[in-house]
């Protein structure tokens, strides 16, 4: 279990220094700004999915649950953000408060019934989560609209 323990503690430290230091990089591939903390707990979990369903080493689903529990918090920080990139008309709390019973629900399911089917209702969390990050393009107009916006107030004040 130490060992288990450790490699956690190393994937996350390896997958943060990257996501630190490339995160911008990452964000120009895939067309979305990157969270490094974000990133490097999904990328932890997801090595330690495909770690132990190849058989390479034996992983303790208890850790995996929390790194997925993990994600599920960061997904949910993420709802203002979504109602803000997709103009949806939905309350901020009633659709955190969703993605935490549901993705609570995912992982309990993962941890406590049947391993891949809490996995493939874990996937809409995720799903949301990319979804909800600000497009590169998005932020930038959002930052020149604002701009603009204050510059028009300036104008127009007196």
């Amino acid at each position: 279990m130490v060992e288990q323990i450790v490699l956690v503690l190393l994937l996350q430290l390896i997958f943060f220094g990257f996501y630190y230091k490339f995160g911008f990089s990452v964000a120009r591939i895939i067309g979305r700004r990157v969270c490094p903390i974000c990133f490097a707990v999904g990328s932890t979990w997801l090595t330690l999915l495909f770690l132990k369903y190849s058989h390479l080493v034996q992983i303790d689903r208890g850790i995996i649950s929390l790194l997925l529990a993990e994600s599920v918090v960061g997904v949910s920080y993420l709802t203002d953000e979504f109602i803000f990139v997709r103009q949806v008309k939905v309350p901020e709390l009633l659709l955190k408060f969703g993605i935490i019973i549901f993705g609570t629900m995912a992982v309990l399911i993962y941890t406590l019934i049947h391993e891949i089917l809490g996995l493939l209702l874990f996937a809409p969390v995720i799903l949301f989560g990319f979804l909800a990050l600000t497009p590169i393009i998005k932020a930038k107009e959002s930052k020149e609209e604002k701009s603009s916006s204050l510059q028009s107030r300036l104008k127009n004040c007196c």
